[in-house]
């Protein structure tokens, strides 16, 4: 395995990004960024190929295989902001209602 080797990904957004070393395309694959039918081209090559076509990165999705789902990264890091949203909402209400309940001050 040639790890000085780069890729240009084809992103969803239909861009080109790269080139970028392996270890940045396996980064991209833990963060669920890529998947198995993202385009790359490998530095040098002519055509594009499917990720899950370079045996380079095979074990990198087999890492991701083994989260069920439910536990991927990115719809944990979405849950977690809804949630913040949520609990810093609920504390601007309490704060507004304590506020409402302190005495006017009247200038004298």
């Amino acid at each position: 395995m040639n790890t000085l080797l780069h890729y240009t990904v084809m992103g969803e957004d239909g861009k080109e990004y790269g080139p970028v070393r392996v270890e940045q395309v396996r980064d991209w694959i833990a963060e669920e960024r890529l998947e198995k039918k993202t385009p790359v081209k490998p530095t040098g090559a002519r055509d594009w190929v499917f990720l899950e076509s370079l045996p380079e990165f095979a074990k990198a999705f087999e890492k991701i295989a083994q989260v069920p789902p439910h536990l991927g990264k990115r719809r944990a890091r979405k849950w977690l902001l809804l949630l913040t949203a949520v609990v810093l909402a609920e504390l601007v209400f309490i704060v507004l209602k304590m506020l409402q309940m302190l005495p006017a001050i009247r200038p004298g």
